[in-house]
């Protein structure tokens, strides 16, 4: 692959990455200032660890990248790609990792909060359906 094209990639997927680290860092203030209740607000925490570390490890990959095609091209050693290529594999199957666990954490979530939403909506309808019987349902 051309330099160029190469660095190009690198310098977008930088450029994505430090909009992405932006982002969450934006969004974990605002959730700072709202007044959370615990579980919500350990939740986002975790939620800004994972990302911002998926973030982070973007643009370690996007100057691997670079870094290592150049090094390869200058020292020709198999031994140093083998090594160098294989911790980028690593650190690219990591990000893999905290995306899918940043998946299942927000399917689990707000599959708990969805839960508790029709664990209430039971109880209020319930309610209303005693009420109802109580009162006649407006019927004299």
């Amino acid at each position: 692959m051309d330099i160029y094209s190469l660095a190009l990639i690198s310098f977008l997927l930088l450029l994505a990455a430090g909009g992405l680290i932006t982002s969450h860092v934006r969004t974990w203030r605002a959730f700072q200032r709202e007044n959370l209740d615990p579980r919500e607000f350990n939740y986002r925490r975790r939620q800004f660890r994972r990302r911002m570390q998926t973030s982070a490890m973007l643009a370690v990959l996007a100057v691997a990248l670079v870094i290592g095609h150049l090094l390869t091209l200058w020292l020709e050693s198999r031994l140093f790609a083998v090594v160098f290529w294989s911790a980028v594999m690593l650190v690219l199957c990591w990000v893999g990792l905290l995306a899918a666990a940043d998946v299942w954490a927000t399917k689990h979530h707000f599959g708990r909060l969805r839960h508790e939403c029709l664990v209430e909506q039971a109880k209020l309808q319930a309610e209303l359906r005693r009420i109802q019987a109580v009162r006649g349902n407006g019927k004299k």
